[in-house]
Parts: C-alpha cells; structure tokens; sequence
C-alpha cells in the first residue's frame, strides 16, 4: 500500500509541475507559487476535518517547519521553471531532493533497505540523472539548474521533516504546513513586487490548479509513510515525478526526447518495480 500511495503522489506532483512550468512562463513565479499555497490551505482545511488525529506539539511544529522549506523550495522552483527548461529544472531537482531523504534514512535513521530495493535506489538516482542531461545547455537553462539544485536541497529536508509526524496526528499538521508555506510564499511575493496573486484570471485559476495536485502530492507522501514505507524508499518514488512531468511535455507539448533521457524514464519505471518487490 506505501509504494501505491507514493506512486500516486508521484503522478499528482509531476501533473501539478508540468502546469506550473507552463503558467511560470506567462507571469510572475511567486505569484503562481502564492495562489498555489492558497489553494493548499483551502485543500488542507478540508482534509483536517475528514482525517481527524490527535497531533502532539511536535507534529504541528514539524508541520510547520516543513511548510516554511516548502514555501521556499517552491518559490526557488518555479523561478528555475521560468527561466529554463521543464526537462533539465524538475529532474535536477528531485535528483537532489530523493538523495537527501536516503542519506538521512541510512546514516541517521539507521535503515537497511534490502540488495533489490538497492539496486532500485540507485537506479533511481540514475534515471534522474540520465532524464535532466541536456548537452550545450543555454546560459539560462544553467542558472536554472543551479536553482533547482538548491530547491532540492531543501524539498529533501522537508521529506525528512514531514516523516517525523506521528501516524495518530491526522490532517492538521499538513494544515500547518500549507498555511506556513503560504504566510511564507507571500511574505517573499508581497516584498519584491506589486501583487501577490496574478492579475490575469488564467494564471490565478491555474496556479490553483497546481495547487490542488501539489497538496494531494503531500497528503499521499504522508499516507505512504504511514502506511510502513521506509523514508529512502518512499522519497525515491515520489522524486520520479519529474518523469511524469517530461512525458507529459512530450505528449502534449510536442518536446522531443534524446535516446538517454527515454532511457531514464524507462529506468524510472524498473527503479520502481525492484522497490516494490524489495
């Protein structure tokens, strides 16, 4: 049951990434990353009402903490979104953000995953690698790289800080989460522009959108936890959504594939199959 939660929340992010690397291009990214976290919170308060818990201080203070590297994970994501490519920001990001989670798992948690779930991981890290390759990458596509590779960073801590939440605590610390994510994320817009919504009725709608896909992401991340999955596994699953995200692009957007990054997808499928049977 963890691995189905985690591949589901796997489909939602990378659904709610291809949006919002569309919607990123046509207005401003904290805009998009603050009518998101809106959305969430909407989302999240209806979530906290059906999954009653009873959450200890610490639950809603790691809620908290992983809404505050959420907001700023997104918003340093979707200004790599706007300023490069789909195909090389959302790979080097989960590259980075699924390595976090398993350094954590193993040194600190002290977790040994089997020889096939192994293999699994590391062909997963691979996978990643081999879908984000772009050779003679333009000058952009670099800084965006380089933006994405410290909003990895930080969505790796906030895998770790959403995997201290005790079973029993229900929906409300995810509430915590997407409301500190947004007090966050609009803080940042309000300070370095005009607006903190998008002005253009399309964008708003759609960034909403994103929004409801990538809170469904969390909620489904935190099930799988739930559920006994393993930290490292789950985090590699949930980090193929870049994956999802690319072939979308190429199915809808007429993005065109190299022979090694259709090898990483195809990777990414196998990477979570030997997961599964481990």
């Amino acid at each position: 049951m963890s691995v189905l939660l985690a591949v589901l929340s796997t489909v939602s992010i990378g659904i709610g990434d291809f949006l919002a690397s569309d919607v990123t291009k046509r207005t401003r990214a904290h805009e998009v990353t603050s009518s998101m976290f809106l959305s969430g919170v909407v989302m999240t308060a209806a979530v906290a009402l059906i999954w009653p818990g009873a959450p200890t201080s610490s639950d809603l203070l790691w809620g908290g903490f992983a809404g505050a590297a959420n907001g700023t994970a997104i918003l340093l994501l979707y200004v790599a979104y706007s300023r490069g490519s789909l195909r090389s920001a959302a790979p080097t990001a989960a590259v980075v953000m699924s390595s976090v989670p398993v350094a954590w798992d193993v040194l600190v948690s002290g977790t040994s995953p089997s020889p096939v779930t192994w293999a699994g991981i590391v062909l997963g890290m691979i996978a990643i690698a081999l879908t984000s390759y772009e050779p003679g990458e333009a000058s952009d596509d670099r800084r965006s790289v380089a933006i994405a590779i410290a909003a990895g960073v930080i969505f790796g801590g906030m895998l770790i800080l959403l995997g201290e939440i005790d079973e029993d605590a229900g929906g409300q610390p995810i509430l915590i989460q997407r409301l500190v994510g947004f007090v966050v994320a609009a803080s940042v817009t309000r300070a370095t522009g005009p607006r903190i919504f998008p002005e253009d009725h399309s964008a708003r709608v759609m960034s909403f959108v994103v929004g409801l896909f990538a809170t469904g992401a969390i909620v489904l991340f935190v099930l799988a936890l739930q559920t006994g999955g393993s930290l490292a596994v789950v985090s590699i699953i949930a980090s193929q959504y870049a994956a999802v995200a690319v072939l979308l692009g190429v199915a809808l957007r007429g993005h065109t594939m190299t022979w090694w990054q259709m090898l990483g997808v195809a990777g990414t499928s196998l990477a979570v199959a030997l997961i599964t049977i481990g």
